[in-house]
């Protein structure tokens, strides 16, 4: 098969969403088929594959760090030629658009993954979500020939229009509409995938969403932090040192501030709090570990390839995550079960990959709530050996050529469906 997945920011950016359609691709790939993705143009940036193909871009007042694809009349036609089986979309804005577009145009099945709770990024990101909220809600009574689902902005709103006011607008009820616009764009594909059965549940019971859906967690390459070497890290390690590590993007919404004041509540010097990853949170955290003098037991290591995280998780004892009601299946969670590591976490929505056998639910979301349960973990070593052995087993269920085979299996499913109806008409 020829399959092609849609992606809004691609390389060289490290998340979620990014590792997640890459580690499907290559783990498709092993078993034989031909993977595209789309994404934007990145200035600077060199491509080392050439099927990664790159849509002219251009950066906004909104999106100032980061590309967005230019899409207009005519961009799917450049397609035409790549003669895809099927298309699979891992936004539901810009290039999920064009996505939508192409599908069309050649005829093929149209599958979209919705990875994002949207609505918890309000918060921190009022503007640049509601641009794009905004943005698609106009696109798609056109592209989709959907009925507007968006709230009505008044003269006086717009007037206004600041980060209060918006929140003020994008009330949880008119959240609502958000799941509602995210629905219908999954309702006019063939079918739909959520990472989470909670996300799923959202887009059905507030969104209205119709179409077939399927939970497909996102999947790991197993292999790849099982046999990386902690020797390899890019921090060391002292004799008698524990190492508490998070991986996330330095934001307010994955909290680790809180992670951070946990080990203000932890006596024991030789344990240590790893934050690995690069963002715009980054001065706020210094200036927290700098007031709780936690200079020499938290340690940032800034953005890491996917190599350096693989060699941080086989270096560390613990893996922590204090993000609440924010993420949907976290890929940390997995590479952290990979490398054999107890996973801490607070959110109890998150179900995904996060059993007793690998991992302790917080009983609170502060930091004195995770730093009695490192405390407890780390000074018994049969239950960190328990659970750590726990972690390679939850994750060989995630193994990327495994799922792989499942997501093959829907994709001809769907094409055969395509076509039976195709005949019909």
């Amino acid at each position: 098969m020829k399959i092609a997945f849609f992606i809004d920011e691609c390389f060289p950016s490290v998340h979620g969403v990014a590792t997640s359609t890459t580690t499907y691709k290559e783990a498709l790939e092993k078993l034989g088929h031909e993977v595209y993705i789309i994404a934007p143009h990145v200035d600077g940036y060199e491509d080392f594959d050439d099927h990664i193909i790159r849509m002219p871009s251009s950066k906004s007042y909104v999106f100032v760090k980061r590309e967005m694809a230019n899409i207009y009349p005519g961009l799917a036609k450049k397609l035409d030629d790549y003669h895809f089986d099927i298309v699979h979309s891992q936004t539901q804005f810009f290039l999920g658009i064009l996505a939508h577009s192409v599908a069309k145009r050649q005829n093929i099945p149209h599958v979209t993954t919705i990875h994002t709770l949207f609505t918890e990024l309000i918060d921190d990101y009022p503007v640049m979500i509601t641009a794009g909220l905004i943005a698609v809600s106009l696109a798609f009574p056109v592209v989709l020939w959907t009925k507007p689902v968006m709230p009505k902005l008044t003269i006086d709103h717009i007037k206004t229009l600041g980060k209060d006011t918006i929140k003020s607008i994008m009330s949880r009820q008119g959240w609502q509409l958000t799941w509602r616009l995210m629905a219908a764009f999954a309702n006019k594909c063939d079918a739909c995938i959520s990472p989470s059965k909670h996300l799923a549940d959202i887009l059905v019971n507030e969104g209205g969403l119709t179409t077939p859906y399927f939970i497909f967690p996102n999947s790991i390459d197993t292999k790849k932090y099982l046999n990386a070497s902690a020797d390899d890290s890019i921090i060391k390690k002292g004799k008698d040192d524990k190492f508490i590590i998070c991986v996330a993007r330095l934001s307010p919404e994955k909290r680790q501030v809180t992670l951070v004041e946990a080990m203000s509540h932890i006596k024991d010097p030789h344990i240590k709090l790893v934050l690995a990853g690069g963002g715009s949170y980054e001065k706020e955290l210094k200036a927290r570990i700098k007031e709780l003098k936690l200079e020499d037991r938290v340690i940032l290591t800034g953005m890491c390839s996917r190599d350096q995280v693989a060699s941080l998780l086989k270096q560390a004892d613990v893996f922590a995550l204090a993000s609440y009601h924010f993420d949907n299946q976290p890929m940390t969670f997995l590479e952290a079960s990979a490398a054999g590591l107890p996973i801490v976490y607070c959110d109890e929505r998150m179900t995904e990959a996060l059993t007793k056998e690998n991992s302790i639910l917080t009983d609170g979301i502060e930091g004195k709530d995770f730093a009695k349960v490192f405390e407890n973990l780390l000074n018994d070593p049969a239950k960190l050996d328990k659970l750590s052995k726990g972690a390679l087993k939850v994750a060989k269920k995630f193994d990327s050529e495994e799922m792989a085979k499942k997501l093959v299996k829907l994709y001809k499913s769907l094409i055969k469906t395509h076509a039976n109806l195709e005949e019909e008409e």
